[in-house]
């Protein structure tokens, strides 16, 4: 599961839930000393609950134990990163960001500080050695709980200092280690959603005091004003509900001009793409080998993957083309490519 260590340092991320919890208790039976690391993110009353219970976790096996406030880096990287992207028309994904820009740029600085070799956390992905030197990012054992998407961001060279303990496991046998080692009444529940909303994502950005695009004409794929959209931040690709437009059929959101401010709606046939363009480019493989074949191209956390050819536009840009199209291509979510379960890289959908 992890290099052999007994004795050395790591430091653990620990957000007060059962994973990260068991992660740390697993390299601690392993031989390792343990330095629990919290980030306080938030800083409200979730937060500290969450601090709580870390703090509860890491006293429960003796290991020490920090907190790292990062409440304004998160601020100016993750929330304004968020509310830029619907205010541009597209649809951001905050835990892709934030994995490599907060949690694992902030737990790799504090290794630095307290001289440990690796930062582990918990979730479900592996990092394996692939010989000389060099590692390589992979999904999980068990696809169904696998976190690789929401870290194909992280910059290739600090692979070789990153642990997942959990990338082997499924979610029910980290509930068994947790509950046999007395840490289950210990954690918080972890939530699903995002960790500085609470409730819809509309409610928040008309909180944040910033322009909202206005409302405007709602068309279909011939241009034909079907209505009046309440700004289209409120929207995304693939939308249902909340239309307003009557039909024997649904109508669905096909795209957005941002630009004239214009929300298109059309059927579910036409959410079907055959193509999509890959941006904010973050590649874990040589050239060679992301250009070596067929890959599987998954859209969003969810999907389960559509195979496809990738194409060089330029130094930033990747055209992907799939064998069958795909529905609800949605700009502004990313991309990820794997070749089996290996994640070969990814980026930011932008057309």
């Amino acid at each position: 599961m992890t290099p052999s260590s007994k004795g050395k340092k790591v430091v653990t991320l620990l957000s007060g839930g059962i994973d990260s919890a068991v992660a740390a208790w697993l390299l601690k039976r392993e031989g390792w000393h343990v330095h629990g690391l919290f980030l306080d993110m938030l800083g409200d009353l979730a937060a500290g609950q969450s601090l709580e219970a870390a703090k509860r976790i890491a006293g429960a096996f003796g290991i020490d134990f920090s907190v790292q406030e990062a409440r304004k880096e998160f601020k100016e990287q993750i929330i304004k990163y968020f509310i830029d992207e619907y205010l541009e028309g597209m649809t951001p994904n905050p835990c892709v960001v934030c994995n490599p820009s907060i949690k694992i740029r902030f737990g790799l600085e504090m290794c630095e500080k307290i001289s440990a070799s690796h930062l582990a956390t918990g979730h479900y992905a592996r990092v394996l050695p692939e010989g000389h030197g060099k590692y390589g990012l992979y999904a999980a054992l068990h696809p169904q709980k696998d976190q690789s998407y929401f870290l194909h961001q992280i910059p290739r060279q600090w692979l070789p200092r990153i642990l997942f303990p959990l990338g082997e496991l499924e979610k029910r046998d980290v509930v068994s280690i947790g509950a046999e080692a007395g840490l289950s009444h210990l954690a918080v529940k972890e939530s699903q959603e995002i960790c500085f909303i609470k409730g819809d994502y509309r409610t928040f950005l008309l909180s944040q005091s910033v322009p909202l695009p206005a409302s405007g004409p709602i068309v279909d794929q011939e241009g034909r004003i079907l209505g009046t959209h309440k700004g289209l931040y409120s929207y995304t690709i693939g939308q249902r509900r909340g239309l307003g437009i009557p039909g024997p059929t649904p109508f669905y959101v096909t795209g957005m001009d941002f630009e004239k401010n214009i929300l298109i709606v059309g059927k579910e046939e036409d959410l079907y793409s055959s193509t999509l363009t890959v941006r904010r480019l973050n590649l874990l493989v040589g050239m060679d080998e992301l250009f070596d074949g067929k890959c599987l191209v998954k859209i969003r956390s969810r999907h389960q993957g559509a195979s496809a050819v990738l194409h060089r536009l330029d130094d930033k840009k990747i055209r992907v083309i799939f064998d069958e199209p795909q529905k609800a291509v949605t700009p502004g979510q990313f991309a990820v490519f794997y070749r089996e379960s290996k994640v070969l890289g990814g980026g930011q959908i932008c057309a």
